[in-house]
């Protein structure tokens, strides 16, 4: 299936604070490569409720332990939450492989 932008989900423990400061971050450098994105974040407990929606989870290395996710989505994980060009970098790898046509120059 084609997809021309595609869906982030970043996650943190109560939804308020890292994964809102990730996704504001996140969302420029993505601008800034050209990634047509739509993102959004969400609490930990609150993750599964977004399974439909999301094609990339970006989520705290710390939170990781003993969470799986779909199959068919992909996770990223966060080891500094302020370091917005590298997370972009890790979106657009995944983007590149799955969803080439949200890429742009392509």
């Amino acid at each position: 299936m084609k997809k021309d932008k595609i869906n982030v989900l970043f996650v943190c423990g109560y939804g308020m604070g890292s994964s809102a400061i990730s996704e504001v971050v996140v969302s420029k450098a993505l601008k800034e490569i050209n990634i047509s994105c739509e993102v959004k974040h969400t609490a930990l407990g609150e993750m599964s409720s977004y399974y439909n929606w999301a094609d990339i989870i970006a989520i705290s290395k710390k939170l990781t332990t003993g969470i799986s996710i779909p199959e068919e989505l992909h996770m990223i994980e966060v080891v500094n939450i302020m370091d917005g060009k590298r997370i972009a970098a890790q979106i657009k790898e995944v983007a590149e492989v799955y969803y080439p046509d949200a890429v742009g120059g392509k």
